[in-house]
């Protein structure tokens, strides 16, 4: 009688442990998440289950207008605004990666982003099919300002198209912003303690001004400002 006492002990405290972690699992063997996760982290969005899709939509036209690229660093989202910059974790390896809103979905209960092939490689989760993650918002999309961006960016100008405390988050805008601008070459530069997304300085204003253009069309923001102080 004794023995089997102990042995119920040692069952609750395994049954506990297993309850106490963050990734957790349902009756499908899916991951599931303790929504607490989101009170006692104020930066998290929303936890969940992530999704990914790839060939058999490539090249189809996204919710936005685009074509889908699983090659690119894009996501579908149930309801956050087009272009929305989202930090994606995978809280079972800890690995994250920087995705841009283009697409609605999915459309499976508990899941709540569906990512592309290669931002789930990025998490390492494309083999699995699906992981437990927490969502980041680190700048939220939407409609543009009409109009030109505002007059007069100076001479010797560059362009800062982001700033981020994480370098992955800066080298993933990077992906993005050299299928809008090949060639261009956009790099990142330490600054103030952050990593910040910089085009090459630029000779003319009217040549920065296009940039601002070309990032507003794009649903990103960006503003014109003196090159990194010792940089040419």
């Amino acid at each position: 009688m004794a023995a089997m006492k102990t042995f119920q002990a040692l069952a609750v405290v395994v049954l506990l442990l297993s309850l106490a972690a963050c990734a957790r699992r349902d009756g499908r063997g899916e991951p599931r998440f303790d929504p607490e996760i989101a009170e006692t982290d104020p930066e998290v969005y929303q936890v969940g289950i992530a999704s990914w899709y790839g060939a058999d939509f490539h090249g189809r036209t996204t919710a936005n207008g685009e074509k889908y690229d699983m090659h690119k660093l894009t996501a579908a989202h149930p309801q956050l605004p087009f272009h929305t910059l989202v930090e994606v974790e995978n809280r079972e390896n800890g690995k994250r990666v920087l995705v841009r809103i283009n697409d609605r979905g999915p459309f499976v209960k508990e899941r709540i982003i569906d990512l592309s092939l290669k931002a789930a490689q990025r998490l390492e989760m494309a083999e699995k099919g699906t992981a437990a993650v927490c969502l980041r918002l680190l700048r939220r999309g939407g409609p543009m300002p009409a109009g030109a961006p505002p007059p007069g960016p100076p001479r010797g100008c560059v362009v800062q198209a982001g700033a981020f405390a994480v370098r992955e988050n800066a080298e993933d805008l990077l992906l993005t912003l050299g299928d809008i601008f090949p060639g261009l070459g956009f790099r990142v530069a330490v600054e103030d303690g952050m990593f910040k997304v910089l085009s090459p300085e630029l000779g003319e204003a009217a040549a920065c001004s296009e940039v601002l253009r070309k990032l507003a069309a794009h649903g990103l923001q960006g503003f014109a400002r003196e090159p990194v102080p010792g940089e040419k």
